[in-house]
């Protein structure tokens, strides 16, 4: 009865075991909260953005067991990036905050959002604890720890770590590419792939700028990339003729046209095609930002927590693209998330397994405990019959003995040779690495020096020497200080080894570099007793590590200082608020010198402008290669004008005179911006921007000069922004419209084809202040395409009401020479809506002739062979349009209303007689624009000129407007 009580305990503390164990599996913890808290989270994205959600999903985990209600408020200043919006943001906000309850922490989820809660802090969050994650700018991050209310994590990408686990995947691999733009975040991206490349002593790098190539031709050089490449993917928004595509077309585009996997270490295209890398787990982000929220409402200071600088970021694969190029998966990290990789049986049915082995389990300990006592008494008997073999066994292992000890003699020679060996290698490694041991008794004081030391210092040293004495012979007073202190720590127990680097002087008075190491060294009893290390001569590495820092800050080319080396300078004048100005210089026409006489001239060019540049350079002034044939130069100490306009004059004065390359001499322009700290700004990034901003205004107005920033140009900026969106919305909404003005037969007053001219509907913004702006903004191509299709509509519908058809003429753009595939688009119009060619007829300006003449000749007779018409417009405006007329494919020229208005005086009407006369000589027709007055209409009649358009019959109509007056006479209005 006791035995079977046992069992029953045994029993039930087993079964109390595994349910604790199972409500520890299968049950979440709970925060027992006094009172229900709320949490703002606040995200300058929508929740339409990738990344969003997986943060909310983040935050949430973490939330979940707590009695925390979270709210969530979008800014969506990634698409509305202005004050105004950033303003009326911050007023609705502030507006939810007075009528609601009151809020207990609040999260931001990246920089906008955490620049939003730094500049509003006192007024919306006063007191209120802030945890930021996501944030890039670590220079934000750091100035918003100031405050005592702040902290979180920061988001770092894990180039290296990529580019490891891919060297490791490919250990062929040679060289790594990476693939950017030049977009600010493909500028960012380069700097950060060439920061890495100090950790790759064996990888070559270089970068592939899809901004130079067009798409197409970049899917030409993808196709090329050899096995021995890491390809690693990091912006690809925008080709050279300035075409944008999303990170999804991007992904096709690469997954179609590359032999090897294609590495990422950013959000996008893993699971579609690309292999992955470590990323960014914006789940993991927003788990630590709620995580530390959870802290500080435990009672942790916020001030006492760290910004963790560290991102929880996570090794991501596509299983599939692993399978495709057959990755050995026992390289992958244990901790790696495999996207498209089926789950095994044991993970789809992990819950119900382990249920089924704590069942299993308990009965099978049931079962043992039962049978327990029968074991025991099998195992007295078992022992009792081994014992008597034991001793059955022990004569023959006696004799045995004999022949063990003489196997030991002869293993003891073996260790002996082994022995030998080990001492050969051991001089061979210290010879090779010109390193020394020492032993130091600390008993004593004395150091031991093995003989090879005397190679390293040059002269003879005795075997045991006092450490005071030696320090003090040998080291530099600084470097023996430190010693010192590694060698106190060590005997205090605060540091475990020696390590670290000192400088020495040889008998020749040369300075070396040793890199001192050692142990500590105890007894039986635990007591210190020696320190055992060697010293290493690193002086070559030394050499080393001061090269690769030098071309890290300077430029190959030119041996400049480089942009980085720069910035650095900037950040060092901004933070200690002095006064100076930046000077951005860009030379002008520089590619033609690279396209004409090739990139090794262009090269010489800059280095000898480089040469002359750094011959200005004093005290006051800084200048470094900014890249390509951009130079940044900055003046210190700037608190007068007049100190600015002396280094710009000294500048102007370096680049006078003609620069000789190779036997030639050329004269060298440029254009520079100019801006002032912190007058015009007190951040660096920005104050480059502005000199940017000032240089390009100067080459708008004609290049060869500098120009001082002004806010002003700022506006400008903001309102081509303004109305290159209104452009893209009526893109996407309809929002344009064809106005048509008649054109009329000078002698039947008939009207005989319309222009078609292009409005807005909902915006009174002329088409001289928005088409430039379309064509600057890279959306000219869409327009002229919706222009052209809807013109061929109105005529396909005109013939469908039963007018009459009459040629439409529509204006086209010196820009829409790069829509290669325009003639294809105009013919498929012309075949969808059944329009015969020759009622569309397409205007061109002298300016388009200038744009590559070859491809627009072919251009303009291919039109010709389709049987469009084509009409030269703005006559007169330019300066060789009259030799154009001999060999170009026009079939009407259109008189700029400058003529009309110049020699339609009857002083000059002989001019505009012959002007007619000599288009009608080369067989092409007339007509005659911006006519007003009755007199001008007389006189170019009589001048023989063909067709009239002008506000003297009727301004640009709509097509309701236009239908009334389609077959309408004019002239009879006037006689």
């Amino acid at each position: 009865m006791r035995k079977y009580m046992s069992i029953k305990k045994s029993v039930l503390i087993i079964l109390c075991f595994y349910a604790f164990v199972a409500i520890n599996i299968f049950a979440d913890s709970t925060y027992e909260a006094e009172e229900q808290k709320n949490v703002l989270f606040i995200s300058s994205y929508t929740e339409n953005f990738m990344t969003v959600p997986d943060q909310i999903q983040g935050i949430k985990f973490i939330f979940e067991p707590y009695p925390i209600n979270l709210d969530i408020e979008y800014m969506d200043s990634k698409r509305i990036d202005t004050k105004e919006h950033k303003q009326l943001f911050y007023q609705m906000l502030k507006n939810k905050l007075n009528n609601l309850t009151p809020y207990d922490a609040v999260i931001v989820g990246d920089d906008n959002a955490l620049q939003f809660a730094m500049d509003y802090q006192q007024s919306l969050f006063k007191d209120l604890p802030i945890v930021f994650f996501c944030i890039n700018d670590f220079d934000r991050a750091r100035v918003a720890a100031k405050s005592n209310h702040i902290t979180g994590l920061v988001e770092a990408v894990s180039l290296k770590e990529t580019i490891e686990i891919a060297q490791k995947f490919n250990p062929l691999a040679k060289k790594v590419v990476a693939i950017i733009d030049n977009t600010l975040t493909g500028k960012g991206d380069k700097e950060q792939f060439y920061n890495t490349k100090d950790h790759f002593k064996t990888l070559t790098f270089e970068d592939l700028n899809v901004s130079n190539y067009t798409f197409k031709e970049f899917e030409m050089i993808l196709q090329e990339i050899e096995e021995d490449t890491i390809l690693l993917y990091l912006s690809m928004f925008q080709d050279k003729t300035e075409k944008a595509i999303s990170i999804d077309e991007a992904v096709e585009i690469l997954k179609s046209n590359t032999k090897v996997p294609v590495y990422r270490a950013s959000i996008g295209g893993v699971g579609t095609g690309l292999l992955g890398g470590k990323m960014i787990s914006y789940f993991e982000q927003g788990k630590s930002a709620a995580q530390i929220i959870i802290d500080v409402f435990d009672g942790v200071p916020i001030e006492s927590i760290e910004v963790v600088l560290e991102s929880p970021n996570k090794y991501i694969f596509d299983y599939d693209i692993i399978k495709k190029y057959n990755i050995n998966e026992q390289l992958i990290p244990d901790d790696a998330v495999l996207i498209n990789r089926k789950p095994t049986f044991f993970q789809q049915y992990k819950t119900m397994l382990i249920i089924m082995f704590l069942i299993i389990t308990f009965f099978v300990l049931v079962i043992f405990f039962i049978i327990r006592d029968n074991i025991r008494r099998r195992a007295i008997e078992r022992a009792l019959q081994e014992s008597h073999e034991e001793l059955t066994t022990l004569y023959e292992e006696l004799t045995a003995t004999e022949e063990e000890l003489r196997s030991q003699y002869n293993e003891i020679q073996r260790y002996t040779e082994k022995l030998e060996n080990l001492q050969q290698k051991y001089e061979i490694a210290i010879k090779g690495t010109n390193s020394a041991v020492w032993e130091m008794n600390l008993e004593n004081k004395k150091l031991y020096f093995s003989k090879e030391v005397s190679n390293i210092l040059n002269r003879s040293i005795q075997e045991n020497e006092d450490v005071n004495l030696v320090l003090e012979q040998f080291l530099l007073p600084e470097d023996r200080a430190l010693l010192v202190k590694n060698y106190t720590e060590v005997i205090n127990g605060t540091k475990q080894e020696i390590y670290t680097q000192v400088r020495i002087k040889d008998q020749e008075g040369n300075l070396k570099w040793l890199l001192v190491s050692g142990k500590h060294l105890t007894n039986l009893g635990g007591r210190l007793k020696f320190i055992n290390g060697i010293v290493l001569d690193i002086t070559k590495f030394k050499e080393q590590e001061a090269y690769i820092e030098h071309l890290a800050f300077h430029d190959s080319l030119t041996h400049l200082p480089n942009r980085i080396y720069f910035m650095n300078k900037l950040k060092e004048e901004l933070e200690q608020a002095k006064k100076g100005a930046v000077l951005l210089l860009d030379l002008d026409n520089f590619k033609e010198i690279n396209d004409i006489l090739g990139h090794t001239y262009g090269d010489m060019v800059l280095q000898e402008v480089a040469k002359r540049l750094n011959n200005c350079v004093d005290q006051k002034m800084f200048i470094s290669r900014f890249g390509g044939d951009e130079f940044l130069i900055l003046i210190y100490d700037e608190g007068d004008s007049k100190i600015t306009d002396h280094y710009i004059n000294k500048i102007r004065h370096a680049l006078k005179t003609a620069l000789a390359i190779k036997e030639e001499e050329i004269h060298i322009h440029y254009s520079m911006g100019i801006t002032r700290y912190p007058h015009d700004s007190n951040e660096a990034n920005q104050l480059i921007m502005n000199a940017d901003t000032a240089m390009y205004k100067v080459k708008n107005l004609g290049k060869n000069n500098h120009m001082f920033f002004d806010h002003k140009m700022t506006e400008n900026l903001r309102e081509k922004a303004y109305i290159s969106a209104i452009l893209r919305k009526a893109l996407r909404e309809e929002g344009f419209i064809l106005m048509y003005q008649p054109q009329v037969c000078v002698e039947t007053g008939e009207v005989v084809g319309f222009e078609a001219l292009l409005r807005l509907k909902d915006h009174s913004i002329g088409p001289n202040l928005f088409i430039p702006i379309a064509e600057e903004a890279g959306l000219i191509i869409e327009i002229g395409r919706w222009v052209t299709k809807e013109a061929i509509r109105q005529i396909a519908c005109w013939r469908e009401r039963g007018f009459g058809l009459k040629p439409v003429a529509i204006n086209f753009s010196t820009k829409q020479l790069r829509d290669d595939k325009y003639l294809d688009f105009l013919e498929k119009m012309l075949n969808d809506n059944k329009v015969d060619p020759k009622y569309l007829e397409i205007e061109i300006t002298e300016s388009i002739l200038l744009e590559r003449k070859e491809d627009t000749t072919s251009f303009l007779n291919e039109l010709k062979l389709k049987g469009v018409k084509i009409a030269l417009d703005d006559f007169g405006t330019g300066y060789s349009s009259l030799s154009y007329l001999t060999f170009m494919p026009v079939d009407k020229i259109k008189l700029d209303k400058s003529l009309s208005d110049r020699f339609l005086e009857m002083e000059n009407i002989k001019v505009m007689d012959s002007i007619i006369s000599l288009v009608h000589s080369l067989k092409l027709q007339v007509t005659a624009e911006g006519i007003e007055e009755v007199e001008q209409y007389r006189r170019l009649k009589i001048g023989g000129c063909d067709y009239i358009q002008g506000y003297l019959f009727s301004k640009p109509l709509k097509v309701e407007e236009i239908e009334k007056v389609y077959n309408y006479n004019y002239v009879e209005t006037i006689k």
